[in-house]
C-alpha cells in the first residue's frame, strides 16, 4: 500500500492539471477581490440627482474583509468545476494510457488501487481548498484589512465553517471521483461533473414546486445548496447539522459506488 501511495503522489506533482487547476482558482478569487475593490471605488462618494438635489451615495465597505473572502473563497472561484475537471483528468489518466492495467498486473488488487488513489485525491482536494483559503484571506486583507467576525459569531462556530466546507469539498471529489470511475473517459467525465449537478437542482426544484410545501424542501438537503449555504461568516446551529449529516451520507454513498464502479470495470 504504501508503494502505491508513492506512486500516486509522484503522478500527482508531476501533474500539470494540478498546478493549472490551483492557479485558475487562485486567478478567479483575485480577480473577485479586485473586481468588488474597483466597484466600491467607482460607487463611494458619487452622488445621483433626486428632483434636482445632489444626494451623496457612500458605499458600504464593512462588509468585506479578509474573513469574509477566507469564508466565500471557495464558492467565489466555482471551486468545485475546478475539481471535476482536475478529479477527471487524474483518475482517467489510468484508463487513457494503461497504468491501471500495469499496476493490476503487478499483484496489486483493485482495492486498494482504489483507496490509494481516492485518499491521494482527497489530500489533492484538501491542498487546494487551503490554497484558495489563503488567497481569499490575503486578497481580502490587503484591500480591506482582516476584519471582524459579526456579533452572531465565534471563532469555534467560524473554524466549523472552514471544516464543514472542507467535508463538503470532500462529498464533491468523491462524486467526481464516482463519475470517472464510471465513464473512465476524461472528456465525458468533465461534461457530465459539470452538468449533473445543475440538472439534478433543475429536478429539486421541480419536485420542491410540485411538493410546494412551507415547511419542507428537497433543496435544502441537495450538495449544491449546502454547500452554498456555507459561504458566510456566522453559520446557525441547525444548518451546520444539515450539511454536516448531507455531507456524510453524500460521502459513503459516491465512495461506495465509486469503489463497486472501480472494481467492476474491465481494464
Amino acid at each position: 500500500m504504501n508503494r502505491l501511495f508513492k506512486f500516486e503522489f509522484r503522478k500527482l506533482f508531476r501533474q500539470k492539471s494540478f498546478y493549472i487547476c490551483g492557479g485558475i482558482a487562485v486567478g478567479l478569487i483575485l480577480l473577485s477581490a479586485f473586481t468588488m475593490n474597483l466597484l466600491l471605488s467607482f460607487s463611494q462618494n458619487a452622488t445621483v440627482s433626486a428632483d434636482g438635489v445632489a444626494v451623496a451615495v457612500v458605499a458600504d465597505d464593512t462588509a468585506f474583509s479578509g474573513l469574509y473572502m477566507l469564508a466565500s473563497a471557495l464558492s467565489g472561484s466555482d471551486f468545485s468545476i475546478i475539481l471535476a475537471v482536475f478529479v477527471a483528468l487524474f483518475v482517467c489518466g489510468d484508463y487513457n494510457n494503461g497504468t491501471l492495467k500495469n499496476i493490476i498486473a503487478k499483484g496489486y488488487n483493485r482495492s486498494s488501487i482504489y483507496v490509494s488513489k481516492y485518499m491521494v485525491s482527497l489530500i489533492a482536494s484538501t491542498m487546494l481548498a487551503c490554497v484558495c483559503w489563503l488567497a481569499g484571506l490575503l486578497s481580502g486583507t490587503a484591500f480591506w484589512g482582516i476584519g471582524e467576525l459579526p456579533a452572531d459569531g465565534s471563532v469555534c462556530n467560524f473554524v466549523i465553517i472552514l471544516l464543514l466546507q472542507l467535508l463538503s469539498i470532500y462529498a464533491y471529489t468523491s462524486l467526481f471521483f464516482m463519475i470517472s470511475a464510471l465513464l473512465k473517459k476524461a472528456g465525458g467525465a468533465i461534461a457530465v461533473g459539470i452538468i449533473a449537478p445543475l440538472v439534478v437542482v433543475m429536478i429539486i426544484s421541480m419536485a420542491d414546486a410540485f411538493i410546494n410545501s412551507e415547511t419542507f424542501s428537497l433543496s435544502k438537503y441537495w450538495l449544491d445548496n449546502c454547500y452554498s449555504d456555507l459561504a458566510v461568516t456566522s453559520l446557525p446551529s441547525d444548518t451546520a447539522v444539515r450539511c454536516l449529516v448531507c455531507f456524510a451520507i453524500y460521502i459513503v454513498v459516491f465512495t461506495t459506488v465509486g469503489h463497486l464502479a472501480y472494481r467492476r470495470h474491465e481494464v
